[in-house]
């Protein structure tokens, strides 16, 4: 029980946190694109650098090679956090109606999620699609049950990409709709590909929260869980290092979207949100993974949980998937953390190393 409240507490204060961690990844040569020209490397530090990270120059070869390497060097996501999950808090998600709108990202993690209940069955998580439900019209067949009429987690799509602010208007209208009612918590997960360079991330932000504030106005004791928005995997090489001189490629919209979870952070609390973004950027020794952009480092997803098309493999979706099953339980472990048991968090006074 210690661990799981130790852990929520520094999801809680991470924020603060990252910034020592951001400090320790300007001195890593994989963070701040400091590694040498392949050219200049020995063998030995090309086979280094491959396990270390995927660049955008690599042939087909080189991508393989490093993708074998990665999943030998990289142990499976510790889970061992969720152990601390008292049973009731499990049980009080299973007695929920879930909705999670998601896109591609979120296909990764329901990946991670089914891989963590093969593992910890006495979790008892049941997730299903959004229509999956059977429509046979046959003679004696029973009728199909609703998509929300049982305790479940609800899946589905959010719409088309590029187009957050649909997307979060379509998030509303199903949870305002007859079938929507019967939804206890929800949670929307904008993808990658909804941000880019030119993205208002202001305007964006503001008709996010208008548009919650007035449904929360009108069902006040439906649970919205926030999410922050998934990172990329930080430019490397030549062709990283032009785009960056031009202000495009995944550290600019890395920034972007970095923007967007501070200000979702601060509206909300850190408590009421999925942090996907703290999960993709934690390395596995427990620093954090950023780009430089201007004078301001922002969490990038960290190389070690992605494949070689930076897309999530599977350290990354049990990464991601641990952080939103603590999301569904926090505030149940919330309720039981009894106040003699909270952890003080001394801020850190951001002193160099």
């Amino acid at each position: 029980m210690r661990k799981i409240l130790a852990f929520v507490s520094l999801v809680l204060f991470g924020t603060l946190i990252s910034s020592v961690a951001a400090r320790a990844a300007e001195s890593n040569p994989v963070h701040a694109g400091g590694s040498q020209a392949v050219t200049e490397q020995t063998g030995r530090e090309k086979e280094r650098d491959r396990g270390q990270t995927q660049t955008q120059d690599q042939t087909p070869e080189e991508s393989e090679d490093a993708t074998s390497d990665d999943k030998q060097r990289v142990p499976r996501h510790d889970i061992s956090v969720l152990d601390e999950v008292p049973e009731a808090c499990w049980q009080a998600v299973r007695s929920q109606r879930v909705y999670f709108a998601h896109g591609p990202v979120g296909k990764d993690l329901l990946i991670g999620l089914h891989a963590i209940l093969d593992e910890r069955p006495l979790i008892g998580w049941k997730i299903i699609a959004y229509g999956e439900a059977p429509t046979s019209t046959q003679a004696g067949a029973s009728a199909a049950p609703p998509p929300f009429g049982t305790p479940a987690i609800v899946e589905g799509p959010t719409g088309a990409d590029g187009d957050p602010m649909s997307k979060i208007d379509r998030f509303v209208a199903k949870l305002r709709s007859k079938e929507g009612q019967e939804i206890n918590t929800a949670i929307l997960l904008l993808s990658a590909e909804d941000f880019t360079r030119e993205t208002n991330v202001e305007s964006l932000h503001a008709h996010y929260v208008q548009a919650i504030r007035s449904l929360k106005s009108e069902r006040n004791g439906l649970r919205i869980v926030h999410s922050t928005i998934p990172l990329a995997v930080p430019d490397h090489g030549v062709a990283g290092r032009m785009k960056k001189m031009v202000g495009r490629g995944a550290d600019h919209v890395n920034a972007q979207r970095g923007r967007f979870n501070d200000l979702l952070r601060a509206e909300f609390g850190r408590e009421a949100i999925f942090d996907i973004a703290h999960a993709e950027s934690e390395r596995s020794d427990g620093k954090a993974c950023s780009v430089h952009v201007g004078s301001v480092r922002w969490p990038a997803l960290a190389p070690e949980h992605a494949n070689d098309r930076g897309q999530l493999n599977d350290e990354g979706r049990f990464a991601v998937a641990r952080e939103f099953a603590i999301a569904l339980v926090r505030p149940c472990l919330e309720a039981r953390m009894p106040r003699e048991a909270e952890v003080t968090v001394v801020p850190s006074t951001g002193s160099s190393d």
